[in-house]
Order: C-alpha cells, then structure tokens, then sequence
C-alpha cells in the first residue's frame, strides 16, 4: 500500500531509454471508480501544459520512483477529455470532512491509501477526536468535493500495515472538527433568561463555519478556477482554435487567431474553457 504523500514527488523514469522524464506533481482521483487515475508530472520544458500519464501505463511504484515503458505514454490534459473531466470535479478527499450516512460530523481526511497494484484507494484516514482513524474503501459512499459520507463503522489506524512517511506519521494534527451539541454559555444564559420572563429566545448567532453553505457557495462562484484549469487557461495563450468561439464577455474568438493573454482574461466559465479546450488546434 502507499500514501498519496509518498506517491507525489516521485521520480518518473523511462525503462525504453533510462532517463528522468519529470517528477509527480500531484494525482488525479476518480470519484466514481475510487481510484487514482493519472498522475501529473512536472516538465521544465512545458510547464504550463500540463502532462499526464494513466495509472494503467504505469510499470510500477517503488520508493525511489516510478517506472514507465517509455514516452509514448505522456499525454496531454488539453488534448484529453477523461482527464479534464476528472479536474472538473477537482475531488482532492484529503482536507474534506468526514461525514456518516446519519448525518453526524466526526473528523477530517489527512492522507489517502492507494493498492498500488490496481490503482483503487484502499482506505483513508481520518482524524476523529484527536485519534487517527481508518476507513475501507468498501465503507465508503461518497467521495464528494467537501465530503467523505462514509458507513457508520471505523477503527484506529495501525501505521505499520502501509508505508508512511516521517511527515505523517510524526506530524502535529491540528483538530478541526464541528462538535455537535456543544452547550455555549451564551446557550444557557438564553435558556435562562426564557424560564425567568417567561419569553421567546433570543437567536444567538452561530459563529461556526456553515459547511453546507460553503458547498453552495462554491457550486455558484464558477470563476474559482482549480490549480489545473488555471494553468490550462495559461496554456491556451499563443495557441489557436479551429472554430470561432464567443467569448465571456462576448467576443469572438476566431477559428486561426492567436490566443492573447487579453483573451484569456475573458474565459470565465468552465463551459467555456472546455469550449475553447475541445477545439484547440493541435501544433
């Protein structure tokens, strides 16, 4: 088993010719298939069109890099649609709450286990109660963008069944969990003032972060572009398209014109990159 903080920065090498062809940037999850589908290398060359290789053409995950069979299997985030839709979705799981099927708030994600000899997420583990916990994948219902819905069931986590690193396995974690039915003493003091006068409650306002809200806000903010659509606008710049496109603000890109950074600043919604994205002319 291995930590997606062990998989990322990993060296990826090419058994064909036996050279470094860039390090794990990051990893790209599938929701749907709980599993890791891409990696995202980090080439110097093309830094701002972003690479990927498919976790099924990857030879293997050892502790001092990955292997491939050679180049060929590189490809291309704007020239991939499977790709782009996972990044659409920009499901992370570490950092989201961990939520039961009843409704009850009990931790947060710190760090995601992958079988590394299919690619699907073994377990995560989640902090609950300043105690790290562990989740199979079967017990897990949802792996949404702020939410891990899971079964009812978890137990401690035993650090020596998967490789960890030194950073995990000794580092501080900070509880940030929603704690239910907590009684304030603003609570009692308004409970108290409604038995002596006899009178309706006073509203005390809930200074803790509404979650929910927090989905929905960013459900309708559609210009928060995730790390990759951003770079992906930033490749977009000096390329052309094969059709004319109408901007976010109403401009038309035209099919054959070069992409400026001013027209760049006028693709707002995702519709539109992926538009623009899905008709980009191949060099």
């Amino acid at each position: 088993m291995k930590a997606t903080k062990i998989i990322i920065g990993l060296r990826v090498i090419s058994i064909s010719d036996g050279t470094q062809i860039g390090v794990v940037k990051d990893i790209v999850l599938n929701p749907q298939g709980k599993s890791l589908d891409f990696i995202i290398i980090d080439q110097p060359s093309d830094y701002f069109g972003a690479k990927v290789i498919s976790y099924a053409d990857l030879l293997g995950i050892g502790e001092f890099a990955i292997t491939i069979p050679n180049q060929d299997v590189i490809q291309d985030v704007a020239q991939n649609s499977e790709i782009q839709n996972l990044l659409k979705q920009d499901i992370r799981v570490i950092g989201t709450k961990v939520l039961t099927k009843k409704g009850q708030l009990i931790g947060e994600v710190k760090e995601v286990i992958i079988n590394e000899e299919t690619g699907r997420i073994a377990s995560c583990l989640f902090e609950s109660d300043g105690e790290m916990q562990e989740i199979q994948a079967e017990k897990i219902i949802t792996l949404g963008k702020e939410l891990l819905i899971i079964e009812e069931e978890s137990s401690p986590v035993a650090f020596g069944s998967f490789e960890l690193n030194d950073e995990l396995s000794n580092s501080t974690l900070t509880p940030e969990i929603f704690v239910e039915d907590e009684v304030t003493e603003d609570q009692v003091s308004n409970d108290q003032i409604l038995e002596d006068n006899n009178q309706e409650p006073v509203e005390v306002a809930d200074s803790r972060p509404d979650l929910f809200e927090k989905v929905d806000i960013l459900e309708e903010r559609e210009t928060d572009f995730n790390l990759f659509e951003q770079r992906q606008l930033q490749y977009f710049i000096g390329k052309k398209v094969d059709k004319d496109i109408i901007l976010d603000n109403a401009d038309i890109l035209h099919a054959g014109e070069f992409i400026t950074p001013e027209m760049v600043t006028h693709i707002t919604t995702r519709s539109t990159l992926m538009e623009v994205t899905s008709h980009l002319q191949k060099n």
